[in-house]
């Protein structure tokens, strides 16, 4: 899905924000069962990168400018709680991981689904780059 705005953002405003460190997705990985949760999902985004900036350890900043990935799976129950949360791929620095579960799990609980959705939850992946400029 790539970079996603939050309400009241232009894309500019958020990338500036904090330019060394980006998020990607969510990735969708349950049936939205056609509805579109473009809306729902910005809030989401916006809201995980609020929380994940305030968590970024100091080695991912300068001077140390430490890099990573880092992937996490999750869903959001219709209530907006969010369940059965997977480290699918670590950065290979704890802090690095534990900034990035914690934009997820300051995040909890989201908004319910929206209304219209039938199902149960919806199952997203999180992608967490930690790429400092060094120039």
């Amino acid at each position: 899905m790539g970079t996603v705005q939050g309400p009241g953002d232009s894309p500019d405003q958020l990338n500036n924000l904090n330019p060394n460190f980006s998020t990607e997705g969510p990735v969708i990985l349950s049936d939205t069962r056609g509805v579109d949760f473009g809306p729902y999902l910005a809030r989401v985004v916006y809201v995980v990168r609020q929380n994940w900036y305030a968590l970024i350890p100091e080695v991912a900043r300068a001077p140390l400018m430490k890099r990573g990935k880092v992937s996490i799976q999750f869903a959001i129950l219709k209530d907006g709680r969010v369940a059965g949360m997977q480290l699918l791929s670590p950065s290979g620095d704890v802090s690095l991981d534990r900034a990035a579960w914690g934009g997820i799990t300051a995040s909890d609980p989201f908004p319910p689904l929206p209304g219209e959705f039938g199902g149960q939850y919806l199952a997203l992946r999180f992608h967490f780059y930690y790429t400092p400029n060094k120039g």
